[in-house]
C-alpha cells in the first residue's frame, strides 16, 4: 500500500482523464491510483512502520528475555498488529473511507508480489518451503537470500528483508499458524493457542510443552507421553484452579444477550452476588461436574474449588483439540493414547 499509494484519497474513478505516467494500475484489476501526493493510508502505514523499526533497533541492545525486552518487543508487535490491520480496515464495509476498489488493489498487488517472490526464489535456487499472503518461507542460504533480496529491490522495488531465520519450524494444515525455533532456543509462535486470549493456561502450557518438545528434542512420542502423564494430573487433580479458568469478554450490557453462553451465566451469578459488571470487562469461570448444558455448569472460578470441576471435559474440549493437530501431522493419535491409558488405569484397579 505504501510502493503503489493505495488510499482512498488517491484512488481514480474509472473514465476520470489521468496522464499515465502519473498513476498506478494495480494487476489484474486495472485499478487507478495517482502516484503524487502520497495518501492518508501511505503516511499512516510510513509512520507505523518507522515506529516499529525503532522499538526493532531498541530490542538489539536488550537482554533476550528480560522485564525490558519483553515490554519493547510486545510494543512492537502490536503496532505490527495495528499495521496489518490497515489493509482489513480498507476492505471492511463499516470503514469511514471505504473504496472496494482500494482493498481489490491491495490484494491483487499483494499476489504480484508474493508471486514474482516465489519465482524469483526458484530461479535462484532457493528451496520454497512455504508462502501465503505476505510472507515468503524459502531454506535459508545468506547469499542466495541477499541476491533475492537486491533482484526484488530492482525489479519490483520494494525493500524486503528476512524477519526471522528458524533453526527448524514445524507448519500445521492451517494458513497462518506455525511455530519456529530460533537460534537463542526461544519459540516463535503465530496462531497457536499458546497466543491467544480464550483458552485456559493448562491449553496454552500443554501446547507450548508439545512444541518445544517436538522442535528441540524431535520426538513426538516424548511429546504424546507429556501429555498423557500431563492429564494423568488432572484425572488426580493435581493442576492448579486458575490453570483451568477461561476467560471471556462482555461486549455489552448483560440483560442485552439473547444466548445462553457459560461466561454470561457466569457473570448473572456474579451480579447477583453483588457484583457489577460493564461492557469491557472478562469474566472468569470454570465448567463444575453435573447434567445439562455447559452453560449451565459454568460458575464463576472465585466460586469454585478443583474438586468441583469437569475435569473430563477440560481433557477433551481444552487440552486435546489444540495438541492433537500437532501431533497427527506427525501420526500420533493422542485421544488413542489417552483412551488406552485411561483403560489399563481401569484394569490396574482390579
Amino acid at each position: 500500500m505504501i510502493k503503489y499509494n493505495i488510499s482512498p484519497d488517491t484512488y481514480v474513478e474509472p473514465g476520470t482523464d489521468v496522464p499515465e505516467e502519473k498513476v498506478y494500475v494495480a494487476p489484474e484489476v486495472g485499478h487507478r491510483f495517482l502516484k503524487e501526493p502520497p495518501g492518508i493510508y501511505k503516511k499512516i502505514l510510513e509512520d507505523l512502520i518507522s515506529a516499529r523499526d525503532e522499538l526493532r533497533v531498541k530490542l538489539k541492545s536488550l537482554a533476550v528475555g528480560s522485564p525490558s525486552y519483553r515490554l519493547y518487543d510486545a510494543r512492537q508487535k502490536a503496532i505490527k498488529v495495528i499495521t496489518n490491520a490497515v489493509y482489513g480496515y480498507a476492505g471492511w464495509l463499516g470503514a469511514r473511507w471505504y473504496i472496494k476498489p482500494v482493498a481489490e488493489a491491495a490484494t491483487a498487488w499483494g499476489r504480484y508480489i508474493i508471486r514474482s517472490t516465489l519465482e524469483l526464489s526458484k530461479e535462484l535456487g532457493l528451496n520454497v518451503i512455504y508462502g501465503d499472503t505476505d510472507s515468503v518461507f524459502v531454506e535459508y542460504d545468506e547469499a542466495k537470500v541477499d541476491k533475492l533480496l537486491d533482484i526484488v529491490r530492482k525489479k519490483l522495488g520494494l525493500e524486503l528483508r528476512p524477519d526471522k531465520v528458524y533453526v527448524r519450524v514445524l507448519f500445521t494444515e492451517a494458513k497462518k499458524r506455525y511455530c519456529g525455533l530460533l537460534k537463542d532456543g526461544r519459540l516463535d509462535y503465530v496462531g497457536f493457542e499458546i497466543v491467544r486470549g480464550d483458552w485456559t493456561e493448562a491449553a496454552k502450557k500443554v501446547q507450548e510443552e508439545v512444541l518445544k518438545i517436538i522442535l528441540k528434542e524431535k520426538s513426538p512420542d516424548k511429546a504424546r507421553d507429556f501429555v498423557v502423564e500431563y492429564v494423568s494430573q488432572l484425572r488426580e487433580r493435581k493442576v492448579p484452579l486458575k490453570d483451568l479458568v477461561i476467560w471471556k469478554s462482555i461486549t455489552r450490557p448483560i440483560e442485552e444477550y439473547k444466548v445462553n453462553a457459560p461466561h454470561i451465566e457466569a457473570a448473572k451469578i456474579l451480579i447477583d452476588k453483588g457484583w457489577t459488571i460493564y461492557p469491557g470487562d472478562k469474566v472468569g469461570y470454570v465448567i463444575i461436574s453435573g447434567s445439562g448444558p455447559i452453560y449451565k455448569r459454568a460458575i464463576p472460578y472465585n466460586l469454585a474449588s478443583i474438586e468441583d470441576v469437569d475435569i473430563e471435559y477440560y481433557i477433551w474440549k481444552q487440552i486435546v483439540p489444540p495438541v492433537e493437530r500437532i501431533l497427527k501431522i506427525f501420526g500420533v493419535e493422542i485421544k488413542q493414547a489417552l483412551t488406552h491409558r485411561s483403560l489399563r488405569t481401569l484394569l490396574d484397579a482390579y
